[in-house]
């Protein structure tokens, strides 16, 4: 197959070294000059994942690090079938993390502009965000979890594969890679609330966690796209709905806190919360906090169904409210004693307060009987004044 912007009789490319695989026969191996040996194997890998998903009549080459006239280029891939028909790639390796989204799009359309190819973005792992860019852009992406999106008009091809759902650590990193502590809640509930750009120590005062805490999270939370940093370490940009996303796959209401207790409020769920009001030391959180979320024009989605609220002593307070102890499923109030007890008010204090934005969509996402609407509801209105609430691009 003849590169599209190669001649028949040569190669304009300086210094390359072609190396093919034949389908499922040979792996493929890229030894990248002027790169890292962090940043060589997640090629390799990705390549293998492509591979595996390609069909068996079709073959796979690779060229290793190159400098055309217009462009440096990573490597070019070329996907050719049994009749010869074929498409060249134009490939950026990129470490998860080292780059924000923005300005990984910017360069891949810099690449494929100068090229005159399309273009294949390839990463240790690539989080669900930047996943969705790249798939708005039509730029085919592998990384070497697995998560593989491969498009091509001419001819007409389209591999998918699917990888795991959180950025890999490795060996030699401190990063944090479940979500599920403290801290990690104060980080990413401060994430939602802050003044962007936001360094590292900034960041940790508004938290009230250490500094280390912090940068061991934003690393994660980098390499999976949830946000963007600049050189110096500070977060220029937040995907709040990622953000949650991403932290509901390790943190539940029922599993992350303690003392969890479910009850029957015989006198209604509306009555209960008026008789709350005259207790302090109560948190409100679930679809009830949503709605005190919502603007005061703004109706719920779904009727109040299950009531859910944080204090020091869930039997305490079931005691002092007559609740009647019940199973799960027929439960209509739900109490437990918060992980973080920074979220619980005074005890002398009046009335109940109102668990952060972000827990309240995490606790809306794994409470039992979980309401996604609600949650989208209140997302919705969270981005009309916050922009880190908007749905990413």
């Amino acid at each position: 197959m003849t590169p599209p912007h190669e001649s028949a009789g040569g190669d304009r490319c300086q210094g390359q070294r072609r190396l093919t695989m034949n389908v499922s026969k040979h792996s493929l191996f890229l030894a990248m000059r002027n790169r890292s040996i962090q940043e060589t194997p997640p090629l390799g890998e990705a390549l293998r994942r492509v591979e595996a998903l390609l069909p068996a009549s079709w073959r796979l080459s690779a060229t290793e690090e190159v400098t055309t006239a217009s462009a440096q280029v990573d490597a070019y891939v070329d996907l050719a079938g049994q009749g010869g028909e074929g498409v060249r790639f134009a490939v950026e390796v990129k470490q998860s993390g080292t780059v924000s989204t923005p300005v990984a799009l910017a360069v891949l359309r810099d690449l494929g502009r100068k090229t005159e190819l399309p273009v294949l973005f390839v990463s240790d792992y690539i989080g669900p965000s930047l996943r969705a860019a790249l798939a708005a852009e039509q730029v085919s992406f592998a990384d070497a979890t697995g998560w593989v999106r491969i498009v091509s008009d001419r001819p007409l091809l389209l591999l998918t594969g699917q990888g795991v759902d959180r950025s890999p650590r490795p060996r030699t990193s401190s990063s944090v890679t479940r979500l599920n502590g403290v801290a990690a809640s104060r980080i990413i509930r401060a994430l939602t609330v802050v003044d962007l750009p936001c360094g590292v120590r900034q960041l940790a005062t508004a938290a009230e966690v250490s500094p280390g805490s912090v940068s061991k999270l934003l690393a994660t939370l980098a390499a999976e796209g949830s946000v963007d940093r600049d050189s110096s370490g500070a977060v220029t940009a937040v995907r709040a709905r990622d953000l949650v996303r991403r932290w509901v796959q390790d943190y539940s209401f029922t599993k992350s806190n303690r003392s969890v207790g479910y009850y029957i409020a015989p006198r209604g769920l509306d009555r209960t919360i008026s008789r709350l009001t005259d207790q302090g030391g109560i948190t409100l959180t679930g679809a009830a906090a949503a709605r005190r979320l919502l603007p005061a024009s703004t109706t719920s989605v779904v009727p109040l169904r299950l009531l859910a609220l944080y204090t020091a002593s869930p039997a305490t307070l079931a005691r002092e409210q007559k609740l009647i102890p019940a199973d799960p499923p027929t439960a209509n109030l739900v109490i437990a004693t918060p992980q973080d007890s920074s979220i619980l008010p005074d005890l002398d204090g009046a009335g109940v307060a109102l668990a952060p934005a972000a827990l309240v969509l995490a606790d809306l996402h794994t409470l039992p009987g979980r309401s996604d609407a609600e949650a989208d509801q209140l997302l919705d209105a969270l981005a009309t004044t916050n922009p880190a609430w908007r749905e990413a691009p």
